[in-house]
């Protein structure tokens, strides 16, 4: 991918295509807020939600949904590449408050059980799929999908994608950002 240079929300600066290896990292592929935040007209992302880069709050009108953002990472095939995405999940209130309660203790790691709620390229069936997410103490949630689930998710995370079909997955996405 080396004819790709993109704008790195990380650290900045503009960077030349990656690899997708841990030395020259592609973009990561990135979610400001959850689909249901997105489908809300801005009064309505005004009056009914809160939310930060991590966390997100939304008043459905008879109880508040919970969202977290980790990242799910998704192996090159025969490489020692990987396509990063930083979805949202939809937890429970239970779970949302023990993560948040717990954050920024150092030792702890919290396991929960949620839905991915984003869109992600090459799943335009993503919402909804359930997810195992591991929180690390002070370190991004870590998302998997569940095994049971029997979306394709489960096998791309296992036995990885093709460099072609992953260099696909985010040129798409920049081409969305870029407003394509």
């Amino acid at each position: 991918m080396s004819d790709l240079d993109y704008d790195c929300a990380g650290c900045g600066r503009r960077h030349g295509g990656g690899d997708g290896t841990e030395a020259d990292p592609w973009p990561l592929i990135d979610f400001p807020q959850p689909e249901a935040l997105l489908r809300m007209n801005p009064w309505e992302q005004l009056m009914r939600s809160r939310s930060t880069e991590e966390l997100c709050l939304i008043d459905n009108g008879t109880s508040v949904d919970c969202y977290l953002r980790g990242f799910l990472s998704l192996p090159v095939r025969g490489e020692e590449a990987l396509l990063v995405f930083a979805p949202w999940v939809k937890v429970s209130g239970e779970d949302y408050l023990d993560l948040v309660e717990q954050w920024e203790h150092p030792r702890f790691r919290g396991e929960y059980q949620g839905t991915l709620a984003s869109l992600l390229p090459g799943h335009e069936d993503s919402l909804s799929v359930p997810v195992h997410v591991v929180a690390p103490g002070r370190l991004p949630p870590v998302i998997a999908p569940v095994a049971s689930s029997g979306h394709l998710l489960v096998e791309e995370e296992r036995c990885g994608i093709s460099r072609q079909e992953a260099e696909l997955r985010l040129r798409s996405m920049l081409l969305e950002d870029a407003g394509f």
